[in-house]
């Protein structure tokens, strides 16, 4: 590569594969990433899956791409010497070692920084560098349950499920090379660099979507899950209840027929469609269906009737492929998409027209995760052999970077001016990042067009309002809030006036929208040649399936996380919720930052089109090369691992309470077998992974016995003191009493112009010498119209009165 936005800054990664992917992006991004390495390799060298023709990980081909190999024995001193040469010339170290592991190697944070005050030092661990569980140990099985998202997933009659490939190391790591991109921009300005305390636990906790609002706000867990998972998916109104996974001809698809006004409608486009087949009962004709739930509430239609129109939907999806109800779904609007297993990914004809797949070696992966017009992602050169770089070492330099003065640190984006046109998820997220780290964004919506997530649950205490939904609110921290009905000519003038304004435009409407109302990335840089504009939708801007409006819901099945995640002889279950919705940020920030930093040197700006899916396959890229190498398709995996065992969720005292235990290494399988008695696996034949694989239903047997009964927090507690991977499945409403995330301050109190003071989401890292995270509540809509019209804006009294008074501000 030779434009990526990162060219010229050096990192040294030392991940173990806790955060293998940080170096792996800002190599996408052009990073010269030099990989340290021990004598005997990265342990992700001997990870599966593995190439069938020649034994080599697939894991580190995925992980590693792009990368430089050197091998250093830090337990040798003259070893240690020459990583402090290589150090003192770079600009970023990535490490992933339990805290304390470095700093006694004389290679921690403050002695590497010491020796280079331009320094970035990210580490990434489970629980981060303090609190109570920072040295416990945690895989991403058991960093599921500690983030919440294990308890909201599976099939209430069995026990709760993680997504069906290992997630939390990804978070980390592409989280991972986001902030430190982001520190890179702050040293732009302050010449310093800084410490970044990553922790996982808090990534997986914002996979919960708007499940973490219900305790503060409604007093519960949602329902359906966690303590009332056994009672399943809750009747939507008296006497009807909607399912999501129906089957098909050949398969399964997900169905949002029964939320909202948008569900309600599309259970009426759905019943027009099975009319136009001939399949939708003569008397069910005249039931005015895009109205349904207020012909329920005002006794026109029964329950009875509605679930009869449920039954003719469902007959319908199982007369149609796949492919055929997925076209339908484009075509008309539908909330629908199919559960593609990895195959059918590969093969997908939208990610063929967008030209996605790319060959590295011989091996075909998922391609670039954001298309950028002019200095962006490119998928570079194979991973290393090992060693394959050690000549880098034999022209380090002898001096250490002169230090710099101490000078005042700002948010790393203070003075950044930000046009966000977002709304639901994806990108309001990303312009939330820039928010919380300074810039000054301005949120437009319209009462016209509000925010999807503003008529969301959950509501505070219970009562809806457009200004009462916790779930926007959390989306939408540190943000300035306009008015603004963009279908007015006022409006659009207004718009037109913020655009100038600005120097990042984040946008996620329908593609071709912003090009209607004139405001696309081609018109406006005709004239601004250094503004910066992020698209963001499920598809992207181009191709067949552009149009298709679906959310992270829909995103997860077309991108193979459904099937893949539920158990192997049931239909699949799919992730809980928008799932992609919390994987595409971390890629959309990444690229938004990365063209920030880029234009502080060309002055130039750039286009970004950030298809939600293609960004998210990443976090299956093992897999998808499992499929294109090796011909493999997994189907639902239950509590199956390829690298643990056990590798399980397990039945503790109490209505539906959980522990999750992972084993992983020789050491934490000694370790559970003195503390949970396993007599009769006592035998050192057992103290492989792969010969407990093969009676791994009989240590899962035992493991069950023993857990049954016991009080899973302080089973978890004995395990992680023994040095076992364990913890308690823990509900949202437990994430509120956790320890470790109270130490931390991940959930800051903030006050709401509506709802008042109410915990929102923190972030993952704490940089240790520049502001960050959320200062300020989600705005109600249009909360700051006038202040932005006026002070930002510099619009005069009598203007503002004349676009009140046509509508543009509201």
């Amino acid at each position: 590569m030779t434009n990526g936005p990162l060219i010229g800054i050096r990192v040294i990664d030392m991940a173990t594969d806790r955060a293998d992917m940080a170096g792996r992006i800002l190599a996408d991004l052009g990073a010269e990433v030099i990989k340290v390495e021990p004598p005997e390799g990265a342990v992700s060298r001997s990870l599966p899956p593995f190439d069938k023709n020649n034994g080599e990980s697939l894991y580190w081909a995925s992980v590693a791409l792009g990368k430089k190999s050197v091998v250093l024995d830090i337990e040798i001193s003259s070893d240690r010497a020459r990583l402090e040469q290589l150090v003192a010339t770079s600009d970023v170290f990535i490490e992933s070692f339990d805290p304390g592991f470095l700093d006694s190697h004389n290679l921690g944070s403050e002695q590497l920084r010491a020796l280079n005050p331009r320094l970035i030092y990210l580490s990434v661990t489970p629980y981060g560098q303090f609190g109570p569980d920072a040295l416990s140990p945690a895989t991403d099985l058991t960093l599921e349950a500690a983030g919440g998202l294990l308890a909201l997933q599976g099939d209430g009659d069995r026990p709760p499920i993680p997504v069906g490939y290992p997630q939390a190391s990804f978070h980390g790591g592409v989280q991972g090379a986001t902030d430190v991109i982001i520190a890179l921009n702050e040293r732009a300005a302050s010449g310093l660099g800084q410490h970044l305390d990553l922790a996982m636990q808090p990534g997986i906790v914002w996979t919960l979507m708007n499940a973490s609002g219900y305790p503060f706000n409604l007093g519960m867990n949602p329902p359906g899950t966690c303590e009332t998972r056994a009672m399943g998916t809750p009747e939507l109104m008296p006497g009807v209840k909607f399912s999501t996974v129906y089957p098909c001809k050949d398969g399964h698809v997900i169905a949002s027929m029964g939320v909202g006004e948008r569900g309600a409608r599309m259970l009426a486009k759905i019943l027009d469609f099975a009319d136009s087949e001939g399949m939708l009962p003569a008397d069910l004709r005249a039931i005015p269906w895009a109205t349904w739930q207020t012909e329920l509430v005002e006794g026109r239609v029964d329950a009875a009737t509605v679930m009869r129109g449920v039954d003719a939907a469902s007959a319908l999806f199982m007369s149609k492929t796949k492919k055929e109800l997925m076209a339908q779904a484009v075509k008309d609007d539908f909330l629908l998409a199919p559960f593609y297993a990895i195959d059918e990914v590969v093969h997908d004809h939208q990610l063929e027209a967008r030209d996605y797949w790319t060959e590295v070696d011989g091996r075909l992966h998922p391609g670039k995760w954001a298309l950028m017009t002019r200095s962006g992602v490119e998928i570079p050169g194979p991973a290393p052999k090992l060693g394959q770089h050690q000549s880098l070492l034999d022209s380090l330099p002898t001096s250490a970077s002169p230090v710099h003065h101490e000078v005042q640190r700002k948010g790393a984006f203070e003075g950044l001016k930000v046009a966000d046109f977002a709304w639901v998820g994806v990108g309001p997220l990303i312009a939330k990042a820039l928010a919380d780290h300074g810039a000054t964004v301005v949120h437009v919506e319209s009462v016209t067009r509000p925010d999807v997530l503003r008529l969301g649950q959950p509501f505070k205490d219970g009562v809806p309002g457009i200004d009462r939904s916790q779930f926007q609110a959390n989306f939408n921290t540190s943000k300035l809030g306009l008015a603004l009905n963009l279908v007015t000519t006022e409006g659009s003038d207004l718009a037109h006036r913020l655009i100038d304004w600005a120097d990042v435009v984040v946008e996620s409407y329908t593609p071709g929208t912003m090009k209607k109302l004139g405001l696309d990335f081609e018109t406006l840089s005709a004239t601004r040649p250094d503004l910066i504009m992020l698209s963001t939708c499920l598809r992207g801007q181009t191709g067949p399936e552009r149009s298709y409006a679906g959310f992270g819901t829909h995103g997860a099945v077309l991108g193979g996380f459904g099937v893949i995640t539920g158990w192997p002889d049931r239909a699949p279950r799919g992730p809980w919720g928008a799932y992609t919705d919390f994987i595409a940020p971390r890629y959309g920030v990444a690229a938004l930052a990365s063209a920030i930093f880029e234009r502080r040197s060309s002055g130039l700006g750039q286009y970004i089109d950030l298809s939600q899916v293609e960004a998210a396959i990443h976090f299956l890229e093992p897999l998808m090369l499992d499929y294109t190498v090796n011909g493999k398709v997994p189907g639902g995996s239950g509590h199956g691992s390829a690298r643990s065992c056990p590798h399980g969720v397990y039945q503790c005292a109490g209505l539906e309470r959980h522990i999750a235990i992972a084993i992983e290494t020789e050491a934490q399988w000694r370790a559970l077998r003195a503390v949970a008695h396993l007599d009769a696996f006592r035998s050192a034949e057992f103290d492989s992974t792969a010969a407990r694989m093969n009676v791994r239903d009989a240590i899962d047997d035992a493991i069950r016995t023993w857990c049954a009964g016991q009080d899973a927090f302080t089973l978890s507690r004995q395990l992680k003191e023994a040095g076992v991977p364990a913890s308690p499945v823990l509900y949202p409403a437990d994430l509120y009493e956790d320890p470790q995330l109270a130490e931390r301050g991940f959930f800051p109190i903030l006050e709401h112009g509506v709802m008042g003071p109410t915990p929102y989401d923190g972030l993952m890292t704490i940089f240790s010498d520049a502001p960050a995270g959320p200062h300020s509540a989600g705005p109600c809509l249009g909360q700051h119209t006038e202040y932005v019209l006026r002070e930002i804006l510099g619009v005069d009294d009598e203007a503002i009165a004349m676009a009140a008074a046509v509508g543009a501000l509201s």
